[in-house]
């Protein structure tokens, strides 16, 4: 009796161990597994349908990453949104948030990741803070833009991006939009029954700079955000002592958040942090 319940508690041990073998050997599909149905065609055709200057950005290591930079409709000192994406998603996914910005007076600039489309590379958490460092550095060359007049806006996985890259540039304003405490935190949260802390390679722990970031903040989720849970935004806002919290009803995580009278007080917080008339800041 004692043999059998010890291969039975060998079988499941090894079963376990395997498990995490498979964990491990595909979690970079489960953190970066792309958008689908985008190709580097549709890419362009949506960018010439909406006036988008195509971008191609050198990083430190090599790679060249695909982007956008859309210009505001209307002339002024020069306001930036250096947007960062979730981790399905494109920059054909926020063509609405893209059109609001602009209508306001501000650029928008996007990336995709190493990996995505149009952009050499593997995605890796290294890999994809040294893209947003080149994409901050493309804005800052390029358009010439002092940091206090660039807003720094992640959604998702793009605010575990967005968060480190704040915490090195201090931009005028930081915007977290459904946006995890860290990705340990979450994959505990779907995979408990692993020891998840052990395998992961990308964690994105965003909650370990607070107190690193020193712009305004602004924290945004859904109250029925089913893959990253509200409580998340609740801490991250606790955690960073954001300036303001927005929480909205009955949106989930791939539903339009900003938009509507939400739209409002996002675009109110940007003003407040990068007021468009304080040409001091240019």
């Amino acid at each position: 009796m004692m043999r059998g319940i010890s291969l039975g508690l060998v079988t499941v041990i090894a079963a376990g161990w395997v498990t995490m073998g498979l964990f491990s050997q595909f979690q970079r599909k489960m953190v970066f597994p792309g958008p689908e149905g985008i190709s580097e065609s549709l890419l362009h055709d949506v960018a010439t349908q909406v006036g988008a200057t195509e971008l191609r950005i050198p990083t430190e290591d090599g790679e060249t990453l695909y982007g956008w930079h859309r210009a505001a409709i209307w002339s002024g000192p020069r306001r930036v949104v250096l947007y960062f994406h979730g981790n399905a998603s494109s920059l054909v996914a926020q063509l609405e948030l893209q059109h609001l910005l602009q209508s306001e007076g501000w650029d928008f600039v996007g990336i995709h990741y190493r990996g995505y489309p149009g952009s050499t590379g593997v995605p890796s958490e290294a890999g994809l803070h040294k893209d947003a460092a080149a994409a901050w550095k493309w804005v800052a060359d390029k358009l010439d833009v002092q940091p206090a007049r660039v807003a720094i806006h992640g959604r998702s996985l793009g605010g575990g991006v967005a968060v480190q890259l704040a915490a090195a540039v201090n931009p005028g304003a930081l915007v977290l939009e459904s946006t995890f405490t860290s990705i340990v935190d979450l994959a505990k949260e779907h995979y408990r029954w692993l020891p998840i802390g052990r395998v992961l390679e990308h964690r994105f722990m965003t909650r370990d700079f607070a107190g690193r970031v020193s712009c305004p903040l602004l924290v945004a989720h859904g109250a029925a955000d089913s893959i990253i849970d509200v409580h998340h935004g609740k801490e991250l806002a606790r955690l960073f002592h954001a300036d303001e919290y927005m929480e909205v009803p009955r949106v989930d995580h791939n539903d339009m958040l900003l938009v509507g009278v939400i739209a409002t007080r996002y675009l109110g917080f940007l003003e407040r942090a990068v007021p468009v008339g304080d040409r001091g800041l240019e």
